[in-house]
């Protein structure tokens, strides 16, 4: 099993323990949010700033409509009052726009990312001698979201339910950049057996959910629910597909009332269950900001609390609910450890998580 706790690592973190944890590494200021924002340096180092906001995504993505939502309400609470720019990376499922966070960009709280959350593990499972950053060292401010991925399937495909894809044959689409819709793919066809046959000929997840929608392929994985049901709301509307499994540590509400099962009903061993763990942690911190490493801790601690303030704003809130993107936030000192942890599980699990998404 993985050397974490769930409950223990992502329970809600007040207001009083961070400020604990800001005396603790003796910054020297009160514990209370509006006391810090009035310590000078930080508030000289912002003041008259503008804050670059890099998206590892397309400009039309839900990754850069958070970012904006995100970026709009930040600035109210970062001392000095500074302004924000947006600026799309796209580029190998958030890999380019992580190297270069490590690589180039200027370690002085100025320069802030939202990266796709496989990223973060890709060093990890994948093929890290081909990477050039360390996720351990990236400061993360927070997660706005936690993600549950789908497969879904055309109605006239050969399975219907999950259970029905561990003896039938189903084509599956993926992007042929990687990411989610192939690394889920290739997880379940190891780790539980399904008769799976993995096409990568799309530019994107979109465009192979249009090859879906044309019978090109009999389904897709990896698709985060939050999006897929109000950009294809029209496919669940006109009950074109069925949702085969939920590809997460915890299930979504709504799919668990309509019995959409978890991935961990399928699992055959001990072993294959610690490596799927593995696989779907990142998802608890679905949407993931960070910072670039060595950046200042005060800065760092002023990010941190201005993402948490942010996610708190009524009018953030009001915003993002308009928009239909949820918000389940974890906050950037609980990801940080999280990620510390899970570069930590035991070799023979690395191992054969990395297994599961060899192709």
């Amino acid at each position: 099993m993985l050397p974490f706790d769930r409950k223990k690592f992502l329970k809600p973190r007040s207001i009083s323990e961070l400020a604990y944890a800001t005396l603790a590494a003796g910054l020297c200021f009160a514990a209370a949010f509006p006391a810090f924002a009035q310590v000078p340096d930080v508030e000289k180092h912002f003041t008259g700033q503008t804050i670059q906001f890099v998206v590892g995504a397309a400009p039309d993505s839900s990754y850069m409509r958070y970012a904006r939502f995100i970026g709009r309400h930040m600035v109210k609470y970062i001392p000095g009052n500074p302004s924000m720019s947006f600026k799309s990376m796209p580029g190998a499922s958030s890999r380019k726009a992580a190297t270069w966070m490590y690589n180039n960009a200027k370690k002085d709280g100025l320069t802030i990312a939202a990266i796709r959350p496989g990223v973060i593990m890709e060093p990890l499972v994948g093929n890290a001698e081909e990477l050039n950053y360390d996720p351990r060292k990236f400061k993360y401010l927070g997660s706005a979201a936690s993600s549950v991925f789908v497969c879904i399937a055309r109605k006239d495909a050969p399975a219907t339910s999950f259970s029905q894809t561990l003896k039938r044959r189903m084509v599956m689409g993926a992007s042929r950049l990687g990411g989610a819709s192939r690394d889920t793919t290739m997880a379940l066809m190891k780790l539980t057996g399904a008769k799976f046959q993995l096409v990568q000929n799309y530019t994107s997840v979109s465009q192979a959910a249009q090859g879906l929608e044309h019978s090109e392929v009999h389904g897709i994985c990896g698709l985060a629910w939050s999006t897929f049901k109000t950009e294809r709301a029209h496919l669940l509307k006109q009950k074109k597909i069925n949702i085969l499994v939920q590809f997460a540590p915890v299930g979504d509400p709504a799919l668990n009332k309509l019995g959409v099962p978890m991935v961990w009903d399928f699992v055959r061993t001990p072993d294959e269950k610690a490596a799927m763990e593995l696989l779907v942690a990142s998802q608890e911190f679905g949407r993931p900001y960070i910072a670039p490493p060595r950046v200042p801790r005060k800065q760092v601690i002023a990010l941190r609390i201005a993402f948490e303030r942010t996610m708190k704003d009524i009018d953030f809130r009001a915003d993002v609910r308009k928009a239909s993107l949820p918000v389940s936030p974890t906050l950037g000192d609980d990801v940080q450890r999280l990620v510390q942890k899970l570069y930590k599980a035991p070799p023979h699990i690395v191992a054969k998580a990395k297994a599961a998404y060899k192709g």
